[in-house]
């Protein structure tokens, strides 16, 4: 290039002469000494080269495993999996070792020729026709053994009557039980066997239970042995009103329970019995995840009275109570819903003795809270016998104190049942909360079928008319023993022409208080008119 540069200016012909033409000389030569300064450095120095541009490719990138390096973050992530690993081990040891405690319970009962149940009838197809009494029916449940001399817990519910127990191990034998005793309060039995080579369970402490704890439940679903349900304490001191009398205290857990697990067993994360599972919240028959099970102290002190004595011994106050709601708050006059409302007071009695009256409600209980019927009955059930115990209660909006000696629960009597003929008497349309009860005297045959004593007072309601102020309160079959008017003395109500004064002189809108008896309990019933 610089040579052609040359070869150029050297074939022109000057046009410049003097002293330009040595000026325009040295120009020349200072242009030239730049092109060649320039030819030399990009002789010496080579040219960058360009990059290229990016080439796509239709192939896809493949992902390469890339080592993680040693240190801590590493140790963590294969601890997790050995952790896992640990809690599965424990969860399958703790298991094994309940498993071979809980059997499986077969029963035969008799079922009787009033049981209700229709069958076809060859005169009529469809006729309400009664079953034999020869007829059996099997159901199955759960136990737990309890003893190596073969001593096995239930639920009483489940061997009540039955004409035959059998029972299988979870290693498949199979003998015949028998019943040591029963408690339909607490809904416990205990039966045994001669049986070698058991595994008895380990009693845990329902009372340390906390809610959110993790439990297990064992039986036998729907005939399935060994079956295995987990969940969490869901709340304690359930009561579901399963018993108007029983001992309801129950544990309420999430863990599946199913017909068949009825007296297995509800064990902690230790393996240790802390319930007896015993019944479930259900409209469908199967679990909701709302399963309820007896608290394993409730059940030992049933259990160790039965097979002491073969029988269990309670405490025994002499009172029966129901709840107080809203409206029973404002009649009594009540600083709260909490507390058992006595509606009823056994004659020489401990409650009878301290004296303790209808309509006072009982709040505290040997120090200890008293929230409804259910737990005042549980206290007093685990009181022994000769204990004296502080009550307090409300009576008339004051709080008062009683000393009262529990004793031991007496034998329930049996009843006999009397046909009777009634003449019924109507309270009419009277425009308050009487109107609409056709009602009758008690007599002798009444009396007698109600068990009631023989002196007994009071009007049995025969029915409820449509549009009446209680027809959702009171019902046929109820016995209307006093009259309460909130702000005044409590009448007595012997016969229907008693009742029919008292209502004649209600003219007022203020609501009432039937003091009634029904199926052997008594309640209070507030009727607006």
């Amino acid at each position: 290039m610089i040579v052609g540069m040359l070869r150029l200016m050297e074939g022109h012909t000057p046009l410049i002469k003097g002293p330009w033409k040595r000026g325009g000389l040295l120009i020349l030569v200072a242009l030239l000494g730049a092109a060649l300064g320039l030819g030399i450095r990009e002789f010496l120095l080579p040219s960058p080269k360009p990059v290229p541009p990016p080439t796509t490719t239709s192939e896809p990138l493949i992902p390469r495993a890339i080592p993680v390096p040693h240190g801590p973050e590493s140790h963590a992530t294969a601890t997790a999996g050995g952790l896992l690993q640990e809690i599965n081990r424990e969860y399958v040891d703790v298991l094994s070792r309940i498993l071979p405690s809980v059997v499986n319970i077969f029963t035969a009962r008799p079922v009787s020729a009033d049981s209700g149940e229709a069958v076809p009838s060859a005169e009529s197809g469809t006729r309400n026709a009664r079953r034999a009494p020869i007829d059996e029916e099997t159901s199955l449940g759960s136990g737990v053994i309890l003893s190596p001399q073969g001593h096995i817990l239930t639920n009483a519910h489940l061997v009540k009557n039955a004409r035959e127990i059998r029972v299988q191990l979870f290693d498949g034998r199979r003998y015949q039980a028998k019943l040591i005793g029963l408690d339909e309060p607490a809904d416990i039995a205990v039966l045994k066997v001669e049986a070698k080579g058991l595994v008895p369970a380990l009693w845990g402490d329902s009372d340390r239970l906390e809610v959110g704890e993790q439990v297990f439940a064992v039986g036998n679903p729907f005939g399935l042995s060994g079956s295995v349900s987990r969940g969490i304490v869901s709340a304690k001191g359930r009561n579901p009103n399963l018993s108007s009398s029983g001992f309801e205290n129950y544990i309420q857990t999430d863990a599946a329970i199913n017909p068949g697990n009825s007296g297995g067993a509800l064990i902690n994360v230790e393996g240790l019995l802390v319930g007896i599972n015993t019944a479930i919240y259900s409209r469908s028959g199967g679990s909701n995840g709302i399963g309820f099970a007896i608290p394993s102290k409730l059940a030992r002190f049933a259990y160790e009275s039965l097979v002491a004595r073969g029988k269990v011994v309670r405490g025994f106050l002499g009172v029966e109570a129901q709840e107080v709601d809203e409206d029973m708050q404002q009649a009594f006059n009540l600083p709260d819903t909490s507390g058992a409302l006595v509606t009823r007071v056994e004659p020489n009695s401990p409650a009878a003795k301290a004296g303790i009256r209808r309509g006072d409600v009982i709040v505290r209980y040997h120090g200890m809270n008293v929230r409804d019927p259910a737990e005042l009955r549980l206290y007093v059930s685990e009181t022994s016998a000769s204990t004296e115990i502080p009550i307090i209660f409300y009576r008339d909006g004051r709080s008062l104190t009683v000393q009262a000696q529990i004793s031991e629960q007496p034998e329930q009597g049996s009843r006999t049942e009397e046909n009777s003929r009634w003449q019924v008497v109507r309270t009419g349309e009277l425009g308050n909360a009487f109107a609409g009860l056709q009602i009758v005297d008690l007599d002798d045959g009444l009396r007698a079928q109600l068990g009631l004593q023989s002196r007994a007072s009071g009007v049995y309601v025969v029915d409820v008319e449509e549009g009446s102020p209680s027809i959702d309160l009171l019902q046929p079959g109820d016995v209307i023993e006093e009259i309460r008017k909130v702000g005044k003395p409590s009448e007595k109500v012997r016969n229907t022409r008693e009742l029919l004064r008292i209502a004649a002189a209600e003219h007022g809108k203020e609501p009432v208080l039937f003091y009634i008896r029904r199926g052997g309990a008594q309640t209070f019933v507030l009727v607006r008119p």
